[in-house]
């Protein structure tokens, strides 16, 4: 039962230390299932090409935009009933939605009818990040939020090396359909618990302006540094999703190695690379931001310009270079791929928690789905349809298309760096007059 005292205190004083961080290991596992839901496609595009024959623009949509089209839009109106009614709930209903038609997608019989599914399981995972970013704002004081959010952030990192390797493997023994099964039905289980076991923090009192979605989604833009967030984050998104979901594809295109492989090496490098790069640029935030707020955009701005080198000499590195390791003979490029990866993450918990630290309480879920509305529309969407394209116009140059496609793509993320340079200030003075 809800006491007075418990009311008038803000909401994270609300929860015990243990009861707090059994709810962010909770969050982080369904972000995992999110994750590896949402990129199983990644390390199944060879496959799933060569029965559909389908061409590389074809997969970048259904790789891409055929998810993130209706992910992103629909997770406006989704994050507007969680911070109305029960963002637990929300994210429960959501995961059950996008678990159960994952496992849906191995039924597919066409290229178009999996491109149907993927929609549908873009639908389901509207209601799937945003939820759970506002309930760890909730969770967890402004101080260590960050920190929360960066551990959040290092899901994807964990679903990188799932979804790689173990698609991988289970693609080569099974075949790429029971991929989808073995990967949507577990999201069900956990969804039950989530349900049964997430506290919904309480909430504060709504203003009698916050009549209607778009009276909330003009206050949002307002904010000063918003939209500057939202470029970052989107341009940010369309080299790292474009790089990320055709990466397996460039390795065994280009320097032969097999599906398997790639999906183990580079699911390692996420893990321990992009895990890396998300909690220390989170902690490195709290620490900094103390004495400068700029740093919440400063550090954005280093990772991109720190990852974008490593990032090309990956791509552009001779194929002839070779690295033995345990005997396994791999490409020398592989060295680059861990380096940018640490650096390339460092946008992540930054964002995330600058966009919580901007917004009331009753707008957080709603402010998490408009940059994710940047970050899926650009990045999902775009990355890796435009490597697709880029690819099929270097067509000429055979395997090495994609090498090419994937460099000019890359690069775009400068404008997400030059974003977070012209935020920071605004961001600063906006926080700072919060405070005081």
């Amino acid at each position: 039962m809800t006491t007075k005292d418990s009311i008038s205190a803000a909401p994270h004083e609300q929860f015990s230390n243990r009861y707090r961080y059994y709810v962010l290991a909770l969050l982080t596992l369904g972000y995992v299932f999110n994750f590896v839901d949402r990129q199983v496609m990644t390390i199944l595009i060879e496959p799933i090409k060569a029965e559909f024959g389908a061409t590389d623009t074809q997969m970048g949509v259904l790789s891409g935009l055929a998810f993130a089209l209706f992910y992103a839009t629909l997770g406006l109106p989704v994050a507007r009933l969680a911070d109305r009614w029960s963002r637990t709930k929300v994210l429960s209903i959501s995961m059950t939605t996008w678990s159960a038609v994952t496992a849906l997608c191995a039924t597919a019989t066409g290229f178009w009818h999996l491109a149907l599914l993927r929609v549908g399981v873009g639908i389901g995972e509207a209601g799937g990040t945003p939820p759970s970013q506002s309930l760890l704002a909730d969770y967890f004081a402004p101080e260590r939020r960050a920190f929360a959010q960066g551990i959040l952030a290092t899901a994807p990192n964990i679903g990188i090396l799932v979804g790689l390797f173990g698609g991988a493997l289970i693609a080569e023994a099974f075949g790429w359909r029971t991929v989808f099964l073995v990967f949507g039905i577990p999201g069900v289980v956990l969804a039950l618990l989530i349900y049964l076991t997430v506290r919904e923090p309480d909430k504060v009192a709504r203003p009698e302006q916050d009549l209607n979605l778009w009276v909330a989604l003009k206050g949002i833009l307002a904010l000063p540094s918003f939209k500057m967030i939202m470029l970052g984050v989107g341009f940010t998104g369309i080299s790292g999703y474009g790089l990320g979901v055709w990466s397996p594809s460039f390795l065994v295109r280009v320097h032969d190695m097999s599906l398997v492989d790639a999906g183990l090496y580079l699911g390692l490098i996420g893990v321990f690379g992009g895990g890396l790069g998300t909690i220390s640029s989170g902690l490195m935030v709290d620490a900094l931001a103390k004495r400068d707020k700029r740093w919440q955009m400063w550090v954005p701005m280093i990772g991109i310009f720190l990852s974008l080198p490593t990032q090309l000499a990956f791509l552009l590195w001779p194929v002839e270079h070779r690295l033995i390791v345990g005997g396994a003979d791999l490409p020398f490029a592989l060295i680059f791929m861990g380096l940018s990866a640490i650096f390339a993450s460092f946008w992540i918990a930054p964002s995330y928690a600058a966009v919580q630290n901007l917004v009331p309480q009753y707008w957080r879920t709603q402010a998490s789905a408009m940059m994710l509305l940047a970050i899926n529309l650009l990045g999902m969407g775009l990355g890796p349809l435009l490597v697709g394209v880029f690819s099929d116009m270097f067509i000429a140059t055979g395997n090495e298309s994609v090498r090419y496609g994937l460099a000019v793509v890359v690069s775009l993320s400068l404008v997400g760096a030059i974003a977070y340079a012209l935020g920071a200030k605004p961001y600063a003075s906006a926080i700072t007059s919060k405070i005081t």
